[in-house]
């Protein structure tokens, strides 16, 4: 019995670690979670900068398109001061002239502001651009890795069931059976070992009585608080 009892704990063992490497597939694709969040928010950053660029660009061409209609109308206007015949109204063209020219003063101020910021932002958008290339890169590698990761962990799991399918092919039926009822009851756990007169399972104490049998070994002894396995081993 004591080889029995030695193949059910290690069935136990074998079984925790496929649980184990389960957890660890359905794990190993939330890694790339992050990466994936920081390329869409460098994307992102991308279309709004852009979307800044063009809007400042916008500007710049409404204001080009001012400074020429106030250049024109200067022109106009100092055309007009050869047919006047007042002084009167010859101080009211120079009037006139000189709100223009300070008026294209003005445009050509803002216009020079606006191109020097969008330049700025052109410059960021640069620099942007190498940001997201760089997530892109990181996530490509990350990809890179978590799918080599996932392979060994398949080859790790069919060495796994492998040595499963031996264990249970060691295992007596009935003793098998009787294993995968309590697995059933209790999620998976079905083993524990007696340490100390206690249940590693549940923690309470066993019976005198039932430790001196269960340190006999011949047969199979379930704890009496939680009903998992109870074994022994020197």
């Amino acid at each position: 019995m004591r080889d029995q009892f030695r193949l059910l704990l290690a069935l136990q063992q074998v079984e925790d670690r496929l649980r184990a490497c389960a957890l660890e597939e359905q794990q190993l694709p939330q890694r790339l979670q992050a990466y994936e969040a920081a390329c869409a928010a460098a994307r992102q950053q991308l279309v709004q900068q852009q979307a800044a660029i063009e809007q400042s660009e916008r500007q710049q061409r409404v204001f080009e398109r001012e400074l020429v209609n106030h250049q024109e109308a200067i022109r106009k206007t100092q055309s007009k001061a050869q047919d006047v015949k007042t002084n009167k109204e010859y101080s009211a063209i120079l009037a006139e002239i000189d709100a223009g020219k300070q008026r294209l003063e003005a445009l050509e101020d803002q216009l020079l502001g606006l191109m020097e910021a969008t330049d700025q932002q052109r410059q960021a958008y640069r620099a942007q651009e190498q940001q997201e290339q760089a997530a892109l890169q990181e996530l490509v590698e990350q990809t890179h890795h978590i799918q080599q990761a996932q392979e060994t962990l398949r080859c790790t799991m069919l060495d796994v069931h492998e040595r499963r399918q031996q264990t249970v092919a060691a295992l007596d039926a009935k003793l098998y059976e009787q294993y995968q009822k309590v697995a059933a009851q209790h999620g998976g756990r079905v083993v524990a070992q007696l340490q100390e007169g206690v249940c590693s399972g549940c923690h309470l104490k066993v019976p005198p009585q039932m430790i001196s049998e269960i340190r006999l070994q011949t047969q199979l002894f379930t704890c009496p608080h939680c009903r998992l396995m109870l074994f022994w081993f020197a």
